[in-house]
């Protein structure tokens, strides 16, 4: 066992080490930033004069549609392009009213499959009642023992590291999308 001497050293160890974390981190950061200012005015143009030949070749695609009969899509230079079937989106005004002309029109059993119910505990709000209240309600409350903590005050290096994550997550699925694409 710990004494708490022991524990402080530790927590003082592990401080320095997130204070070297949040160094290499924001040196990183800073770097990246400097690249971005390098390359945003040459990205943006580059945006606009993508974006300005998507814009023409979907005027093109507009305006010969009777090339596209059979097949409906052809493949240029890794672009697909002409006509697909988009999915419809559902609309329902009276919610209400066709779930009761679907339950009048149809057989009971495909009522079924085309109506939801749900009927939930709302476990957060349940999560404030009084033990007495849950135990009279027959709800147990699970996993609630004490766990060993360990956890920044500041937490400015954590959100630096997981934005950093997330960034580079979406350059990562960007480029699968992309892959993807390219193969279809």
């Amino acid at each position: 066992m710990s004494s708490m001497k022991e524990i402080e050293q530790k927590a003082e160890q592990y401080s320095r080490k997130r204070d070297d974390l949040e160094k290499v981190v924001t040196a990183m950061q800073q770097e990246l930033n400097a690249v971005k200012r390098r390359h945003i005015r040459n990205i943006r143009c580059a945006v606009r004069e993508a974006a300005d030949a998507k814009n023409v070749l979907y005027e093109a695609i507009s305006d010969s549609r009777g090339l596209f009969k059979k097949p409906k899509t052809k493949i240029f230079h890794g672009i697909k392009v002409g006509y697909a079937k988009r999915k419809g989106k559902v609309e329902i005004e009276n919610e209400p009213a066709v779930v009761e002309r679907i339950r009048k029109q149809l057989p009971e059993d495909q009522a079924e499959l085309l109506i939801r119910v749900t009927e939930k505990v709302d476990k957060n709000a349940v999560g404030e009642l009084t033990a007495a209240d849950l135990k009279r309600l027959g709800i147990r409350i699970k996993s609630d023992t004490d766990a060993a903590v360990i956890a920044p005050v500041d937490g400015e290096v954590d959100k630096l590291v997981n934005a950093l994550l997330a960034d580079i997550e979406g350059v990562e699925n960007e480029a699968d999308q992309n892959d993807k694409e390219d193969a279809a």
